[in-house]
């Protein structure tokens, strides 16, 4: 196998939709600029605790887990249980986590849990397929720009240290007869980063956790990393929101229908910091080692594995809108996915990937 910024909550009052009164239900993260929402309308024969919800600051942002129907406070526990799980599992540091074991371990070999297997193979068809567009090895860049402290950016000297050192697919994840996982690599300095794609990752597992414990129907927000499952409250589509993607914006310049589906968006607009008169960001080219300069604002993508439609958003992003529309058409093709993407441009135009045609 080869391999966010402070939550603002707000609860809208009752408004106008069509001919119904609903109410509105929204939840906002600034590091992606989604938003998720339900409509309950009076005399809902939900039971009376419901919509029920657990929010939590983990994963470096804010996260949220609601349920609209079944699984109730028992099912809210455990996937909040399984969230701190893999919040110390996948953090860059700390005692349990396998990643900062990978980054420091000694020798060629090192031996990590079977969820992290899992999560790199999560990503594996998006990884082998994207030409080093998606680099799991790219932490010797993010950690060089360290987007939330810098000032300024790095020396041109420093940033081509920093990309030798990065390894597209120098590495790899074994299992050997007792059914224990190693990471492998021969290059002491490779070290992994792989906040392109967990929470997209973790997402999935929450939602098998909560449906295998009675939940019928619910949104995870990780940061505005969305999945929805089931109907909302009146038997319709969850609907989610997209930000326009501009510091400070607060309309949306899309709204998407959510039906068993997780909507990513990697977005430039909200990390970063200026200098002479340019914005650095945080997504960062791992060819060139500066960030991105693909003309793309965001870029949101919709599909079934809330992993790969992670993976794929900054995949996309990084690729620009011509080359990523033929990637993503090819990568459907190849793997027989469903995955669609809105690139939003400099110009604020929007290309829906369905209606494209060939660039």
């Amino acid at each position: 196998m080869r391999d966010g910024k402070k939550p603002i909550i707000r609860v809208l009052p009752v408004i106008l939709f069509g001919m119904a009164m609903i109410f509105l239900i929204l939840r906002y993260d600034r590091g992606t600029g989604q938003e998720a929402f339900s409509g309950a309308s009076e005399g809902s024969s939900l039971q009376q605790d419901y919509p029920m919800s657990r929010d939590s600051f983990l994963l470096d942002t804010f996260c949220s887990i609601t349920l609209y129907e079944g699984g109730g406070s028992e099912a809210l526990f455990s996937a909040q249980e399984l969230l701190s799980y893999y919040d110390g599992l996948f953090s860059p540091t700390g005692p349990d986590s396998d990643i900062e074991r990978i980054n420091n371990r000694q020798g060629e070999r090192i031996a990590i849990h079977r969820d992290t297997a899992e999560l790199f193979e999560s990503i594996s068809s998006v990884y082998e397929s994207a030409g080093g567009d998606l680099e799991v090895t790219i932490e010797p860049l993010t950690s060089l720009w360290d987007i939330k402290e810098r000032t300024e950016p790095p020396m041109e000297e420093e940033i081509r240290a920093a990309l030798q050192k990065i390894g597209y697919l120098r590495w790899d994840i074994e299992e050997d007869e007792d059914g224990d996982f190693y990471f492998v690599s021969e290059d002491p300095e490779l070290r992994v980063d792989v906040g392109a794609f967990a929470k997209g990752f973790i997402a999935d597992k929450l939602r098998d956790r909560l449906i295998s414990e009675g939940a019928r129907s619910g949104i995870i927000n990780l940061g505005g990393n969305v999945l929805c499952f089931g109907k909302d409250t009146d038997g319709g589509s969850f609907e989610v929101g997209i930000r326009r993607p501009e510091p400070g914006a607060s309309d949306y310049i899309l709204k998407l229908k959510a039906d068993d589906v997780s909507v990513v968006t990697a977005g430039i607009y909200e990390r970063y910091f200026e200098y002479e008169g340019r914005m650095y960001h945080h997504i960062i080219d791992p060819k060139t080692g500066y960030p991105s300069e693909s003309g793309l604002l965001s870029v949101t993508v919709v599909g079934e594995s809330s992993a790969i439609c992670d993976a794929l958003a900054t995949t996309l992003l990084i690729k620009g809108t011509d080359e990523g529309l033929s990637y993503l058409r090819q990568y459907n093709e190849e793997f027989e996915g469903s995955y669609e993407a809105y690139f939003i441009d400099e110009e604020m135009k929007v290309t829906d990937s369905k209606d494209a045609g060939d660039p």
